[in-house]
């Protein structure tokens, strides 16, 4: 199914796994940046929706050649970025296959299309922090060995080296940016998500100790991030971490906690998650000096915004 609006004479962008909750981040930034934006993947946009988005043309369809051909029918895209895939580790453990064809198939096709290009296309991979798995008590570089996991963090090492690959042997400029837990109004899975619908039950019991630290970066942050990284020209192939603000399980969900106004304490089992490093963090200093990024929004306001937009229109 394809949604089509007035084209425009801006820069195109392409946009993979669009309606998804990064990716529908990802197109308004790179409007607000004047790209006209076209997306493919799966989800239902009204026309409201779409121009919201700055999107002006939109296909439901599985990411694959004949979409891409089709979501760019007459327009000639100069940045490609994927936002598809699951972003759950644990679908990759029950649908592994799945997971795989969101993954890295979805990243071939796409690199493949940009290949054949006249004028190819500038390509950034939304990947994730799972590939470097449990690294000790670090901030992790992007020097660091891959070491995932889970099958959803094999799978993005595997999306990983089909972009050095096309970046080495067909001269596609590539860019991944290993994305540390994203959060923010919208997101409607993952921790915060069940842990508001926790609260309003009155239940604060939680898997895990408490104590796994991780990194975490508004979806506020990541979008400008991932349009930064799209748009820098210096490097054929690049690496960069989007992260922010290192926190424990124990305190992000205590301060969760709070900007609800729930009177709950989150208490932990004790039981550890496969696939579930303990720490996961990374240095950020690359996307710093390299593209001029600093993430604005820190974790008190964005949990606090969380919680309003929950309040307003998250709740099952």
């Amino acid at each position: 199914m394809s949604n089509d609006t007035t084209p425009t004479d801006a820069p195109t962008a392409l946009v993979l796994g669009a309606a998804g909750f990064i990716g529908r981040h990802v197109c308004r930034q790179l409007a607000t940046q004047g790209f006209g934006v076209l997306g493919v993947g799966h989800g239902r946009w009204t026309d409201d929706a779409l121009r919201a988005h700055g999107i002006t043309r939109w296909v439901d369809a599985d990411i694959d050649a004949a979409s891409l051909r089709t979501v760019t029918e007459g327009a000639a895209p100069s940045v490609i970025i994927n936002c598809a895939g699951s972003g759950a580790v644990a679908h990759s453990f029950s649908a592994p296959a799945t997971d795989h064809a969101r993954s890295v198939g979805a990243t071939l096709a796409a690199l493949e299309f940009a290949r054949e290009q006249a004028a190819p296309a500038r390509f950034v991979l939304a990947s994730s922090a799972a590939v470097y798995g449990d690294q000790g008590d670090v901030d992790i570089d992007e020097s660091a060995s891959s070491r995932p996991m889970s099958p959803y963090g094999y799978h993005k090492v595997m999306a990983e080296m089909l972009c050095e690959s096309y970046s080495r042997f067909f001269g596609i400029k590539t860019r991944i940016v290993r994305l540390f837990s994203v959060y923010g109004e919208g997101l409607r899975k993952q921790l915060l998500w069940d842990a508001l619908n926790k609260f309003d039950r009155g239940v604060s019991s939680f898997f895990g100790t408490g104590d796994e630290m991780r990194d975490w970066i508004h979806v506020d942050g990541a979008a400008p991030l991932l349009v930064q990284a799209a748009i820098a020209r210096d490097a054929s192939h690049a690496v960069f971490n989007g992260g922010h603000v290192r926190a424990s399980t124990r305190e992000v969900l205590g301060r969760l906690a709070q900007a609800a106004r729930v009177p709950l304490t989150p208490v932990f089992s004790g039981e550890v998650h496969t696939g579930n490093p303990r720490r996961l963090t990374g240095a950020h200093e690359r996307a710093r000096a390299e593209l001029g990024f600093s993430a604005t929004i820190g974790l008190g306001d964005g949990l606090q915004r969380y919680a309003n937009w929950f309040k307003r229109e998250g709740a099952d």
